[in-house]
């Protein structure tokens, strides 16, 4: 068995992840992610068991960066609306800082490999803000709706505007993120 090489590792993903944000999933073979990566293609079968064990363990891990970048300063002990924002901040920040992973991530929910995740796993990292919405219930600050709900009025907003500032549509800046999450905050409120 081969020693596993983090440097590889990190080589590999990156590539992959760069050049399916730019041909897309179905023209990113592992020769081109081999050679993208500067390692043999026997090499990546050392770190990923096939190329959907790759795009899945990619997906997650960019997913979990994500959540990270996402609760950066945060603390339960917030208000409702004060850890919200600072949320929905952080995941502006990161989304506009980040563009491949972005596009990544955009590519991957819209392609049936999402259907294929682990999704207890993919779930756990964006615990905080499930509890943080669950708080905001029993507080009587949210309405009574579903978790799923909740996600969707959430999450969709800042997807759409991170891709139409990606693809030069409009500048997501200060302005239209503060403007975004007030209409949010009272879509979720009581």
């Amino acid at each position: 068995m081969r020693h596993k090489d983090d440097a590889k590792r990190k080589a590999i993903s990156n590539a992959a992840i760069e050049l399916i944000t730019t041909i897309g999933f179905a023209d990113t073979s592992m020769s081109k992610i081999a050679k993208a990566a500067n390692v043999s293609p026997a090499t990546i079968y050392v770190y990923f068991e096939n190329k959907e064990d790759l795009l899945n363990q990619l997906y997650l891990m960019v997913k979990e960066e994500n959540a990270r970048a996402m609760l950066i300063g945060y603390d339960d002990s917030l208000p409702v609306k004060d850890g919200l924002k600072l949320i929905w901040e952080n995941g502006c920040r990161h989304m506009l800082t980040q563009p491949t992973n972005f596009s990544f991530s955009e590519q991957f929910l819209n392609s049936p490999l999402i259907n294929r995740v682990n999704r207890a796993q993919s779930g756990e990292y964006f615990q905080a803000v499930s509890q943080l919405f669950e708080r905001g219930k029993k507080e009587g600050i949210f309405k009574d709706i579903p978790q799923s709900l909740f996600s969707a009025i959430f999450y969709a907003p800042s997807m759409m505007l991170g891709k139409q500032h990606h693809n030069g549509q409009l500048v997501l800046d200060e302005e239209l993120q503060q403007a975004t999450f007030e209409l949010i905050w009272d879509a979720l409120t009581i």
